[in-house]
């Protein structure tokens, strides 16, 4: 006959590994401004210490609906409601784990007070004090207890709240030698940026959905990743997948492309609005929504490589958190994966997208070729104001040959770092080298082997391929630098190939 038995894990071996989950400061803070947008906040302040004699603490201040003594020992429990329990279409937890483990990948000493009715209680976590004990012992705090508490005025001044509060900074003290102060404070703008894009719905949001948040006593402005008040960002229509939960319910994703404008139509309030303009292209891609809370963005899921020239496209993501198991929402709320049963769904939409980002990055100049029979390295383009910049001809067959031999994920690298070349070109010190006759003479016997070396290699490529002869591609590599520099390299490429 089986029996049952009690399988307790232990406490402070599993606190222990809950606290490696490899959350970020940003991320952390982020988990538990998530419960406090659940519990129907207007104002969330994010408490940081102001000088360097004070105690270290972070605080998160909510003026939210508050929790009861008995409702507040609950949320302490680790796993307090099941990631499969139905849930308010608002809520934006999943695991019952997010507060407590978020919390304490940053901390060794987790409190959480919340006013109700009138009532302030208080429940912490102390890890220190869970390694002795080795036993799953919250700590309720008693009312002088409380009274000691950095920041416990502001929560009192409310009707009603909750502020949680981290202490003894573990982590941030061995990263920094001690430097716990110092690097809170460097923190701040850390966190002030990272909230401002992923709650830029919620702070922008003119329904009851709006909320403010405060980094002490500057208010976060929100991010705009789609910039969708300027005139020159391209907006395409939203389009509607039903797809079924686990239950079999029908729920709806929303899906809606972005492309913004080319970097010179930006104003400085349009870069800080969108994160940066050195950032734009790692941001491009998917920017997934639950909720209205942002959870993943700036990439296109293996769908297609970043690059340069798509790097203006942005497609938001809305999904319900119906659909967490689905899309492999983990604890952290950091990564998601898009259902095989919607990609190819997905992927005309992202076509479409990219299409249209690649001619906002091109449409700006026209090339001017001396002679349109060669096949340039360099495109002499033409831009505004009768003026030229130069890029590289990415439909030579010299890059093609280049980017054929390399993954996609190689490739995005070789194309950000010609992107890299073409803005910094040193135009003016070339100038200058050259009116003072100080460029060095180009070695031409070393650069002919090269190009010799290099057609060689080519042409037995195309040669393994089969559907040209070797003359057809002699004659065709010869239209196109660096051979067409050479009038004697097409003999000696016809000599080499005599008699294979």
């Amino acid at each position: 006959m089986s029996k049952d038995k009690d399988n307790i894990p232990k406490a402070d071996i599993l606190m222990g590994s809950m606290r490696s989950m490899g959350y970020s400061f940003e991320a952390a803070v982020a988990d538990v401004i998530d419960n406090s947008i659940s519990a129907k906040c207007s104002t969330i302040k994010l408490l940081f210490p102001k000088y360097p004699h004070e105690k270290p603490y972070v605080g998160i201040l909510d003026d939210g609906e508050g929790m009861s003594k008995e409702t507040l020992f609950e949320a302490m429990r680790y796993g307090s409601s099941a990631s499969e329990s139905t849930r308010e279409d608002e809520d934006l937890g999943r695991f019952g784990l997010g507060m407590k483990s978020a919390s304490l990948s940053q901390c060794r000493i987790l409190t959480v007070i919340s006013k109700k009715d009138g009532n302030i209680n208080g429940y912490t976590w102390d890890y220190n004090y869970i390694k002795k004990c080795q036993k799953w012992l919250v700590i309720e705090q008693t009312i002088s207890e409380l009274e000691q508490l950095p920041r416990i005025e502001l929560l009192k001044e409310q009707e009603q709240g909750t502020l949680v509060l981290w202490r003894d900074f573990d982590v941030l003290s061995k990263a920094s030698d001690g430097q716990v102060f110092d690097t809170l404070s460097s923190l701040k703008d850390t966190v002030y940026d990272s909230i401002a894009l992923i709650f830029h719905r919620f702070l922008n949001s003119s329904a009851r959905h709006k909320i403010s948040i405060y980094v002490n006593n500057q208010k976060v402005r929100p991010k705009d990743p789609f910039l969708e008040s300027h005139p020159k960002t391209t907006t395409k229509k939203e389009r509607t997948i039903a797809l079924n939960d686990s239950k079999g319910v029908e729920r709806y994703i929303k899906i809606k492309p972005f492309i913004l404008p080319f970097a010179t139509d930006l104003s400085d309030k349009d870069k800080r609005l969108v994160g940066g303009i050195e950032s734009l292209r790692a941001k491009q891609g998917f920017y997934i929504y639950r909720n209205n809370r942002l959870i993943i963005w700036g990439t296109w899921f293996s769908m297609k490589p970043r690059a340069e020239l798509t790097k203006n496209a942005r497609i938001r993501v809305d999904i319900p958190n119906t659909l967490d198991d689905i899309w492999s929402i983990d604890i952290k709320k950091q990564n998601a994966t898009i259902p095989k049963r919607i990609q190819n769904q997905l992927k005309n939409t992202v076509n479409d997208a990219l299409e249209i980002s690649v001619k906002k990055q091109t449409h700006r100049g026209r090339k001017e070729k001396v002679d349109d029979n060669i096949d340039y390295i360099w495109d002499r383009m033409e831009g505004r104001d009768n003026s030229f910049y130069y890029q590289i001809n990415r439909e030579s067959k010299l890059y093609k040959f280049v980017r054929d031999k390399m993954s996609d994920e190689d490739f995005a690298y070789f194309d950000m770092f010609i992107g890299e070349v073409e803005r910094n070109i040193p135009t003016q010190q070339m100038y200058i080298d050259k009116a003072n006759d100080a460029i060095e003479p180009i070695q031409q016997d070393k650069h002919f082997n090269d190009a010799f070396e290099l057609g060689v290699t080519m042409i037995n490529l195309g040669r393994s391929i089969g559907l040209k002869s070797t003359e057809e591609l002699i004659d065709e590599l010869m239209l196109s630098e660096p051979f067409c520099n050479h009038k004697e390299l097409k003999e000696k490429l016809l000599e080499n190939y005599e008699d294979k």
